[in-house]
């Protein structure tokens, strides 16, 4: 099964080419810088064990001093990694771009309002 990159705007997937994809950290901190970094407001609310499992980044959103070529059959991250390389522009001069989901920066009162939510509605499905 392919992995696809999570950042957005990127359409890359293991499929394609040798690039190589690696999964959201378990450390709860760095995993949430990476989450921030994504800007992907839709990964916030997810744990870092989930995101672990189901997300990937491609190597194409980290510095190159951040990956570590010791071993000639592995890329891997050095253990500080925290993707900085992302496209957030490319969906404005992109005619095809509409057809996507777009993706909404939210304002820390939305944020508030959406956790808030989250934590009332299991009390209302009883």
């Amino acid at each position: 099964m392919p992995n696809f990159c999570a950042a957005p705007n990127c359409t890359r997937k293991s499929t394609q080419s040798d690039l190589a994809f690696f999964r959201f950290p378990r450390d709860p901190v760095r995993c949430q810088r990476w989450v921030e970094n994504c800007r992907r407001a839709d990964l916030e609310d997810k744990t870092p064990d989930q995101l672990n499992k189901h997300y990937r980044l491609c190597a194409k959103h980290f510095e190159t001093s951040m990956i570590c070529r010791s071993s000639p059959y592995r890329t891997v991250l050095r253990d500080n990694a925290v993707p900085t390389i992302f496209d957030l522009t490319s969906h404005l001069n992109n005619p095809h771009s509409r057809h996507r989901k777009r993706i909404k920066e939210l304002s820390e009162d939305e944020i508030r309002t959406l956790k808030q939510q989250k934590s009332i509605a299991p009390a209302n499905i009883r």
